[in-house]
């Protein structure tokens, strides 16, 4: 490099320092060297051509606010965060998708707030990032026990953990999730603790849910302790698209009339309609289906998801089954 290239790219990298460090404007340079403006904007171009000034997007940037804001104009959804998983590991979406959650539960809270739980692994990996809450809070079981090889993913699992970490009470349901006998469930509804539990989840606040994808329920341990294939196989021919607290549900978000919705021991969706607060937190593209449903029926209220996930159900086609 001759002394006369030496000269001009330091020249190049002084107004770029300027311009990009020091915080110049365009004008304020242009007085401090005696040229034009339109002359300092070519040098900072040739600047930047020369490879002296180098641009890169940041995604370092938890939320993606571009999907959020699309999300919300597309589907009847109030608050919707999406992780930009850009820079995460594939491995690690979920638990980030958890603690974005956690970060949103968190800043809700308010005294003698009712929170009720379903269950599931992207739950639990919320769960794992609260901390203690400040005042008073009571965290309801809304679903029946299941047998599952992780405790922390059942229900009763889920209500331990996190009224452990928010140091308050929780309300846990006596029940198995499945009781196809109808007099046997009602009967068990009936006991003063189950009936007195299941009351309070109708008025819970805010309600943690996932959805799951109708395409892998069937290869799901946690619902396999009950969920028989003939059930499995009479909710899809009745047009179930996804579950949500392990009830199925149709494209009009309408619950499926089958055996299983029957017998299930869970809240209803005609009261999970009446929650003010439905905070859906999915992380998967396989769930983008279900998820896409879910939205379009009003079932959620806030929706916390990864930017995967959010691209899928913005722009995959619906199923054959809706």
């Amino acid at each position: 490099m001759t002394d006369k290239e030496i000269k001009k790219y330091s020249f190049l990298a002084e107004i770029a320092c300027d311009y990009y460090e020091r915080g110049l404007s365009q004008n304020e340079i242009a007085d401090k060297i005696c040229l034009s403006r339109t002359r300092v904007s070519r040098l900072l171009k040739e600047a930047e051509e020369a490879g002296i000034v180098q641009v890169s997007i940041n995604y370092t940037f938890e939320r993606h606010y571009e999907l959020e804001e699309r999300m919300k104009a597309r589907f009847p959804v109030k608050n919707v965060q999406v992780l930009n998983n850009r820079i995460v590991p594939k491995d690690a979406i979920q638990a980030n998708v958890g603690r974005l959650a956690a970060s949103y539960i968190m800043s809700s809270l308010r005294k003698d707030m009712v929170i009720g739980t379903s269950w599931g692994t992207t739950l639990a990996d919320t769960v794992a990032c609260i901390r203690s809450a400040p005042f008073p809070i009571q965290v309801v079981q809304l679903m029946g026990a299941v047998p599952c090889r992780f405790s922390n993913h059942a229900p009763q699992g889920i209500v331990s953990d996190m009224a452990s970490l928010f140091e308050c009470r929780g309300e846990f349901l006596n029940l198995p999730l499945f009781i196809q006998d109808t007099y046997v469930r009602e009967a068990m509804k009936e006991d003063v603790n189950n009936k007195r539990v299941l009351n309070e989840g109708i008025f819970s606040d805010m309600v943690l849910t996932s959805v799951s994808a109708i395409e892998t329920i069937d290869q799901q341990d946690i619902w396999l302790g009950y969920l028989t294939p003939d059930m499995y196989k009479e909710a899809c021919e009745k047009g179930a698209v996804g579950a949500m607290f392990a009830r199925f549900y149709d494209k009009n978000g309408n619950e499926v009339d089958c055996t299983w919705n029957r017998s299930c021991i869970a809240i209803a969706f005609e009261h999970v309609k009446q929650v003010p607060d439905v905070v859906v937190i999915a992380a998967g593209k396989a769930k983008a289906n279900a998820l896409r449903y879910a939205l379009k029926a009003g079932l959620v209220h806030t929706l916390i998801t990864d930017g995967t996930t959010a691209n899928a159900v913005l722009h995959e086609k619906e199923s054959t089954n809706g």
